[in-house]
């Protein structure tokens, strides 16, 4: 089971322009996506009463647990200290804490880059040519031959 220290690796995969709460559910989405690479996951998130009921809109496998009473780090360490089988167990953070207490447990661990980088989709290559369709649409040729068509047209 994959247990992620939520806001710690959110807040590295670049969605400045969304919402606090949109970024959380289509992180969600994402991992949701790929639950079946970990067989389970839990997202754990620093939690106020405000946001405490996740929305549920959409069927998800993802637990999600927002802490109420304590940050997220204590919760993973709770989390692992209980696990009948912490070597089961990895850990998705950068907390320098959470990952000093989850090697003493047994835990496997990733960076939170590392866990972007294996479920987030990566965009397919575009090839050269459709790279560089907009620059040329822009460039000072294609104004040319734009100019000498109106000019052959009657434009």
């Amino acid at each position: 089971m994959l247990i992620v220290d939520g806001y710690n690796v959110l807040m590295q995969m670049g969605l400045k322009d969304k919402t606090l709460e949109a970024r959380r559910n289509h992180f969600v989405r994402i991992l949701n996506a790929r639950n079946r690479m970990f067989g389970g996951i839990m997202v754990v998130f620093d939690g106020k009463e405000e946001v405490a009921d996740f929305p549920k809109k959409e069927r998800s496998d993802v637990s999600v647990f927002f802490t109420k009473d304590r940050i997220a780090d204590d919760h993973i360490k709770y989390l692992i200290e209980k696990s009948k089988n912490p070597k089961s167990l990895t850990i998705a953070t950068d907390d320098r804490e959470v990952k000093d207490f989850a090697k003493m447990h047994g835990a496997k661990l990733i960076s939170s880059r590392e866990l972007i980088d294996k479920v987030v989709p990566q965009q397919k290559e575009i090839p050269e040519a459709e790279e560089n369709k907009d620059d040329f649409l822009k460039s000072a040729k294609a104004k040319a031959i734009t100019e000498e068509l109106k000019k052959k047209w009657g434009i």
